[in-house]
């Protein structure tokens, strides 16, 4: 009994000793810190660069359903300011007192100069001109988010109690000169509330909370996914059983991705629940989609990463199949390199090998870090580049022995 026990304690102590230990507390911050990765990555790219924000939103212009969205908006915001109605009922019965007939004409001339405004609006929407004040807006607006983000007040985005606003005037007053240049004077006298003239973008109760974890993040926003990535992989080199690691990163990683996936949905019927209703309703899926389309690619992405992660690390594991599959293909790949080289020894050493390994898989990681939109695409293909380049490294062993079936990944 006793010496049972001294053979077990020893087994335990190496299993958990300091590395395992430094393995497992870097891997839980690691998983963790994953969620808010991909989402500050995100935030980084989209909205606080300048140069990527105007990229996302500035085509947003170009589709029809924003355009629409607008046009209406603005139309019926200077419709209800000029009361055309009232000014031509005001105008015929100064020009015939004493007619009766001035109440019935009034409403059908009222109605074709509103539709003029309106055609006149849509006009100016779909122009050039007003393309280049949607970016100058887009890039007042941007810089407003990041004076918000940081704590300061400023620019046309702000706080309004709970809600954070965009304020519209600039484009409402470009269209209100453009209809006065067209000869709808009415339009100089355009008064429009500051509850008009601002857009709720979304209700943030939490910004204190956004603004702390902005202030402490933002220096390694860009940097955070590959920090991410380096704790993982530091986390499976100190680990003594490196597979099952590289198995759990695999599940963390496609279940950052499917909780993301979640929570944009979730997040998006509330956005177009709260537009609908609005003029700028029928625009809220594609404003939506413009404007999240990096985090929905990275997400998917992640989970697709996560499940080859996982496969791969099963594949590379100490279980009875992943044995036999590998052993197989192992030795395949070594009786293969063996024929290509004659029988010779390759190049290649087993502990070059393993040294090579590690060189391919940092290589994939740096492409989909660096890469300019994570997609699920790109993780397959990188994946395929380094199956391939794995299985070149394999075969560059020659006719040397094939490494052990029962070695870890």
């Amino acid at each position: 009994m006793t010496d049972q026990s001294t053979t077990e304690a020893p087994a335990r102590e190496r299993r958990w000793g300091a590395r395992s230990i430094a393995s497992l507390l870097i891997f839980i911050i690691a998983a963790v810190l994953t969620i808010p990765a991909l989402v500050g990555h995100w935030g980084n790219r989209t909205v606080v660069d300048a140069d990527r924000y105007i990229a996302t939103v500035g085509p947003l212009i170009d589709q029809p359903e924003v355009r629409a969205a607008l046009s209406d908006a603005v139309t019926t915001r200077v419709i209800e300011q000029v009361d055309t109605e009232n000014q031509v009922q005001t105008l015929l019965g100064n020009l015939f007192p004493s007619a009766g007939f001035t109440d019935q004409l009034a409403a059908p001339i009222a109605s074709g100069i509103n539709s003029l405004i309106g055609e006149l609006v849509t006009k100016f929407v779909d122009s050039d001109q007003f393309r280049t004040v949607w970016i100058s807006l887009n890039t007042t607006a941007q810089r407003g988010v990041v004076l918000v983000l940081e704590g300061r007040d400023g620019g046309i985005v702000k706080l309004d109690g709970d809600n954070l606003v965009l304020d519209t005037s600039q484009a409402l007053q470009a269209i209100q000169q453009y209809l006065v240049d067209s000869g709808i004077t009415a339009a100089a006298n355009i008064t429009i509330p500051d509850t008009d003239r601002q857009v709720v973008l979304a209700e943030a109760p939490g910004l204190a909370q956004l603004r702390t974890i902005y202030g402490l993040t933002a220096p390694i926003l860009r940097w955070f996914p590959l920090i991410i990535a380096a704790m993982f992989a530091l986390a499976i080199a100190l680990a003594r059983r490196r597979a099952r690691i590289v198995v759990a990163t695999g599940i963390v990683l496609l279940v950052s991705g499917f909780l993301v996936l979640m929570a944009i949905d979730a997040a998006k019927a509330q956005f177009v629940n709260q537009l609908s209703g609005t003029p700028w309703g029928p625009a809220a899926d594609v404003f939506w989609a413009t404007m999240l389309e990096y985090l929905v690619a990275g997400a998917q992405a992640t989970l697709v990463l996560g499940v080859l992660v996982a496969v791969a690390g099963w594949f590379g594991g100490r279980t009875t199949p992943a044995l036999v599959i590998r052993g197989r293909v192992t030795n395949g790949l070594a009786d293969l390199g063996g024929r290509l080289s004659d029988g010779r020894p390759g190049p290649m050493s087993v502990d070059m090998l393993g040294y090579a390994r590690w060189l391919i898989y940092a290589l994939g990681i740096a492409v989909l870090l660096f890469s300019d939109l994570l997609a699920v695409s790109t993780v397959l293909w990188v994946a395929a580049l380094v199956a391939g380049l794995v299985t070149l490294a394999q075969l560059l062993l020659g006719s040397r022995a094939a490494a052990s079936p029962s070695s870890s990944a």
